[in-house]
């Protein structure tokens, strides 16, 4: 797999996963289930507004992250809407792992606005995979069906990884984008909380039709702190605090410094 070097693209607006708006984070891996209902992005919503154009880390290869897109969600079920744009790519870090992030918008980058972002090792492994817009809707799978979706995900895009998974808890999840217009639109699922032999944590978030909306897996809990360990390079309010264009997100988000 190539990797993925700084540089600046022409006629492509570059900032890549820096937010002080409310492209809301998803509950991390503590040991306890939410109040059912309850958006866990409200622990550190930063605003109810977008803000556009805020600068960030030059984008790279374009190409080969298109490339790197495709031959990772082959055969998953996932997907990125076609119209959506790259706006940016970054290598960093997945705990001791390298990784790059590669993230779309449908509307050029804008802070706080829908989103796919994609976290890819140095193996193609799916790390992470987000992708929150207001376009999904229907009713929402019940407990049961969302765990058989998420572990038929799990089985089909990591079946090795899943066979050493069980459920924590399963529960509603919300979270929050604020489209174009300025309106913020609430995205629900449900999630499927997984723990790993090895100690770590995965979960799958469902939405209506049995879509995948969020995937996370290899995720540490970092006990003496009470917040999550792993980096959290999905989530535009942890990404701001560690730009340094957002406070600080509370427990149980990860500390943001470098």
């Amino acid at each position: 797999m190539p990797r993925l070097n700084p540089a600046t693209l022409s006629g492509i607006a570059i900032a890549v996963l820096a937010t002080a708006g409310t492209a809301s984070a998803v509950t991390v891996g503590d040991e306890t289930p939410p109040a059912s209902g309850r958006t866990d992005a409200g622990l550190t919503k930063a605003g109810a507004g977008a803000t556009p154009h805020s600068p960030g880390p030059a984008t790279a290869g374009v190409e080969d992250a298109r490339r790197l897109t495709a031959d990772a969600l082959s055969g998953t079920g996932l997907h990125i809407p076609p119209a959506w744009e790259i706006v940016g790519v970054r290598e960093e870090r997945h705990d001791d792992r390298r990784v790059t992030v590669i993230r779309h918008q449908p509307d050029g980058y804008r802070l706080g606005g829908p989103h796919a972002s994609l976290v890819l090792d140095t193996d193609g492994t799916i790390l992470g995979f987000t992708r929150l817009w207001h376009g999904d809707d229907g009713p929402l799978p019940d407990r049961r069906s969302a765990e058989e979706t998420a572990f038929r995900f799990l089985r089909r895009v990591a079946p090795d990884h899943a066979a050493g998974l069980s459920v924590q808890w399963v529960d509603r999840h919300d979270e929050t984008v604020t489209p174009a217009d300025g309106t913020v639109a609430e995205i629900s699922g449900v999630k499927v909380k997984t723990r790993h032999d090895t100690g770590l944590y995965s979960w799958v978030v469902v939405g209506p039709g049995g879509t995948v909306l969020t995937y996370e897996r290899d995720i540490a809990w970092d006990s003496g702190r009470g917040r999550r360990g792993t980096q959290m390079w999905l989530h535009d309010s942890w990404i701001a605090a560690r730009e340094g264009t957002g406070p600080q997100p509370a427990p149980p988000y990860a500390l943001a410094a470098p």
